[in-house]
């Protein structure tokens, strides 16, 4: 049963004296739609969600990339003058 006929169904059963045939398998196809409609409806939801997280980490990343960097100079324990052979690391008095 395509969305069409089933449709149509519906507006029989809606009729004035509920004349239309709704065949056997009515109650199975009605549930079988709804559950259709529920997964669309969740498939949309996921997207939504999808896209805001991509819009926000996509905002995070320009927002931080164009953010004035601070350079500091580089530090080497070597040419601040800090001794570190090993009489002075083991605390041995030479």
């Amino acid at each position: 049963m395509d969305d069409y006929q089933f449709d149509n169904c519906l507006r029989d059963l809606a009729g004035p004296a509920g004349t239309g045939d709704a065949g056997s398998e009515f109650h199975a196809k009605v549930w079988q739609r709804i559950g259709q409609m529920v997964e669309a409806r969740d498939q949309r939801r996921r997207a939504v969600l999808g896209l805001a997280i991509f819009a926000v980490a996509l905002g995070t990343g320009v927002g931080v990339t164009q953010s004035p960097a601070k350079a500091e100079g580089a530090r080497t324990a070597l040419a601040d003058g800090t001794d570190l052979s090993p009489a002075v690391l083991l605390h041995v008095s030479p």
